[in-house]
């Protein structure tokens, strides 16, 4: 599924469109990753047979509402860059390939404007 990330008010980072799921256990924090791995797009390429073709946000939310603390990380999943020649990708592939690579081109330079 599609979703936008956006930055709010204070720095504050938004996964529109993710879906979030209550966990009380490890295992349960295992299996949603498990289920989310499983439903990223993969494809076949020259290089690889089971090509990442999506980017994965997994967010972890730790709240404790007695002491009043929370902590929250983001594990970001990028899908792979590879040049299109080496592939041989054509058609959805090859435009699926420009916008991994549009994607990763943003990714860079919010990194390197943020390290300014």
């Amino acid at each position: 599924k599609n979703i936008a990330v956006r930055e709010a008010r204070q720095g504050r980072i938004l996964v529109q469109g993710a879906r979030e799921e209550p966990v009380e256990t490890l295992e349960d924090v295992i299996r949603l990753f498990a289920l989310g791995n499983v439903n990223r797009t993969t494809g076949s390429t020259l290089m690889n047979d089971q090509s990442s073709r999506s980017h994965a946000i997994f967010t972890v939310f730790i709240a404790n509402p007695g002491r009043r603390l929370h902590s929250k990380f983001h594990l970001v999943d990028l899908a792979g860059s590879e040049r299109a020649k080496r592939t041989g990708a054509e058609g959805l592939r090859l435009k699926e390939s420009v916008r991994i690579n549009q994607g990763l081109l943003a990714l860079g330079k919010v990194i390197s404007a943020l390290s300014e």
